[in-house]
Parts: structure tokens; sequence; C-alpha cells
């Protein structure tokens, strides 16, 4: 095994790659198949403070809460819209009165506790798209689901605890913070209600 120089990126014989096989799309324990892509977007807004007198910003600082959103691709495939494929009883989403988890496993590390399991909690399709094609055949089906909070886990504790796992590389120099853990693993909505928060940093 030998460590790239300058990055102590690890280069050995095995893939090192994120790889999207390695990803099982799970509602209500049930698999969700023919996905095409799906593309997670958190974004939260930010508001620039600046100041009479002084040529830059003196302090950004977020002025909202973060929020998740789910763009999703599937062929339709053993008779179900995307709706029904997600495991819900319904074709339309004008329908939808309940929300749903969606749960995303990720096996790139190991299986198992060595999964990372990333829960898009409490969801509801915003938007959904069916297009025909003279060019292919082929029915594909598009949504976008707005999701009220999300959470990561490995082995039921906030991911960064088991940093290298799997023969995934360690950085000895990242900084934890238990709030921002609590917030990262889904026991807390966010971070910045917890007091303390003017000296955090220091």
């Amino acid at each position: 095994m030998a460590d790239y120089p300058k990055t102590g990126s690890v280069l050995d014989e095995t893939i090192r790659t994120a790889l999207s096989t390695q990803i099982i799309i799970m509602v209500n324990n049930e698999p969700v198949g023919a996905v095409q892509s799906f593309q997670e977007t958190q974004n939260r807004q930010l508001k620039a403070i600046t100041e009479v007198g002084t040529d830059g910003i003196i302090e950004l600082v977020p002025s909202s809460a973060a929020r998740t959103s789910l763009t999703l691709r599937r062929i339709a495939f053993d008779g179900l819209s995307i709706t029904e494929a997600f495991s819900r009883g319904f074709r339309n989403i004008q329908a939808q009165r309940i929300p749903f988890d969606i749960v995303v496993v990720d096996q790139f590390t190991g299986t198992d506790n060595d999964a990372i399991i990333t829960t898009y909690h409490n969801c509801f399709f915003e938007r959904i798209g069916k297009t025909y094609s003279s060019d292919d055949y082929v029915i594909v089906e598009d949504a976008t689901v707005q999701t009220e909070y999300i959470s990561s886990l490995r082995g039921g504790e906030a991911v960064v605890l088991t940093q290298g796992v799997g023969g995934g590389r360690q950085l000895a120099g990242t900084q934890t913070d238990d709030v921002e853990i609590l917030a990262d693993s889904g026991t807390r909505r966010g971070s910045l209600d917890f007091p303390g928060l003017i000296s955090a940093a220091f």
C-alpha cells in the first residue's frame, strides 16, 4: 500500500471511488427498482453582513433553515408509476396526504453496520413529470421530492465517528462538534438553536 505523497490518499489494488452500483434505495423496506438517477440537493440561505466604512464582509451567517430536495428519474417498469414504485398508494400527487421516508443504503464501505444509511424524513412529492417520445419508446418519469430533514448513520452512530471504516481514509485533523454530530445523525433538526454558538469556533 502506498500513500499519495502530497495528499495522503491511499493508492493500492482496491477501488476507492464511490460507485452508484453500491446504492440501494428503499421505501417501507421495499427496494425501488429501475431508478436511473437520484440527485440530492442541500441548500441554506446565507446573509452577508457588511458595515459602513469597511470594504468587505465582516461576517457570513445562515438566514434560514437548511432544505433538502431530491430529483429522481425512473423508467416506467414492473407496471408501477414512480409514486407506486415508492410504495405510495396513488399515481397523482394531488392524492398524497401522508409523508414517507426514503432510505438510501450505501454499501461501498461494507454491508450491515459498515454501510452508511441516509434517511430522508417526511417526504412529499413536489413535482412529477412523464415523457412519451417517438425517439425513444421507453417511458421515463421524473419527480422532485421535498424532505423535512435528513440523517446519516453508520453502525447506529454519526458517520464521522466511524471514519476509516472499510479501508477508508481517516483524517486526523477533522474538526468535530457534539452539536453538529447530533444534527448530522438526525437527533437534532439543526445546530444553530443550541446555546454557546458565540464561542463554538474558539
